[in-house]
């Protein structure tokens, strides 16, 4: 993860760009967030298990892997089932009128319409092809901090090439998993969320594979099927970003380090600015010059 990419969160709700924006946002949720809509679209995806969003009256349970499409007019807000969780995803709003300009080249974007979308606002793309969208949603972010003469025209055709894969995952499934899959999705998703929960605790694939009395290699298969991530990918990713959040509200970094079930401090080092692109004790001291991301989720 590249630090640099990660947007402080704002209260504004109306668009500033013509085609679309996109913000990569990791802060403690407040828990709620009041019912409201937009006239643009808005499209979630979210990098961490307990967050809900309520959309016209139903309820959608998010998890790495899904994404929330979102109509303009649709009145929703967010439900946080644990209070100070910290909230990683990524946020795109895209105006109506930027989809409408692709409609003629990409028919199956017609599909993106708030009729189409009612009761039907959460995606769960296949494993590959959401990996195909993290890279995208990367390269916009990478284009809009680099943001020369080249960059509008080049996050004009991501965001196409994104917009294509969204509305295919839409219409190749955009009813639900099928009854295997959904109970394969609910197994994988308790091995995420014991992660979530023994950070500290010796997390190996054949721990686990124990706890949940799953063949080791099914394991790792299954869970990079559903979370496009490997067991040790994900214990790795949670654990640093948990201490991350724990250095830049305060924590010392040894204590970080060990709290987050790191026993060796080099390798904790060595991993921590190869995933933020800074140290340790560079995230300690922007934390204390003021640089936090404490604000709610969106």
């Amino acid at each position: 993860m590249n630090l640099s990419y990660i947007s402080p969160f704002v209260v504004r709700q109306v668009m500033q760009q013509d085609d679309f924006e996109i913000f990569h946002r990791m802060d403690t949720a407040s828990g709620y967030i009041s019912p409201h809509s937009h006239d643009f679209y808005e499209i979630y995806f979210p990098r961490v298990e307990g967050v809900s969003y309520m959309v016209d009256g139903r309820r959608f349970r998010l998890s790495p892997g899904s994404l929330l499409l979102i109509a303009p007019g649709q009145v929703h807000y967010s439900d946080v089932a644990v209070p100070g969780l910290v909230v990683e995803r990524f946020v795109l709003w895209v105006n109506p009128g930027f989809i409408d300009s692709l409609k003629g080249l990409l028919p199956r974007v017609r599909n993106l319409t708030a009729q189409d979308l009612q009761g039907r606002n959460m995606i769960t793309p296949d494993a590959e092809t959401y990996e195909l969208m993290l890279g995208m949603l990367f390269s916009l972010l990478h284009e809009k901090q680099l943001n020369d003469m080249d960059s509008a025209s080049l996050n004009r055709l991501v965001m196409a090439q994104l917009l294509i894969h969204i509305s295919r995952a839409f219409s190749i499934g955009a009813g639900g998993l099928p009854h295997r899959n959904a109970q394969r999705y609910k197994e994988i998703m308790a091995v995420y969320d014991y992660i979530s929960a023994h950070l500290k605790d010796e997390l190996s694939i054949t721990a686990l594979s124990e706890q949940f009395f799953m063949d080791k290699n099914t394991l790792t298969r299954q869970f990079k099927l559903v979370t496009g991530m490997t067991p040790a990918e994900c214990i790795r990713r949670k654990r640093l970003d948990a201490a991350y959040m724990m250095i830049t509200h305060g924590a010392g970094i040894t204590e970080s380090c060990h709290e987050c079930g790191f026993s060796d401090y080099s390798a904790f080092y060595r991993a921590f600015r190869q995933t933020y692109g800074v140290s340790p004790r560079e995230c300690a001291s922007s934390a204390e010059s003021g640089v936090k991301l404490e604000s709610p989720a969106q």
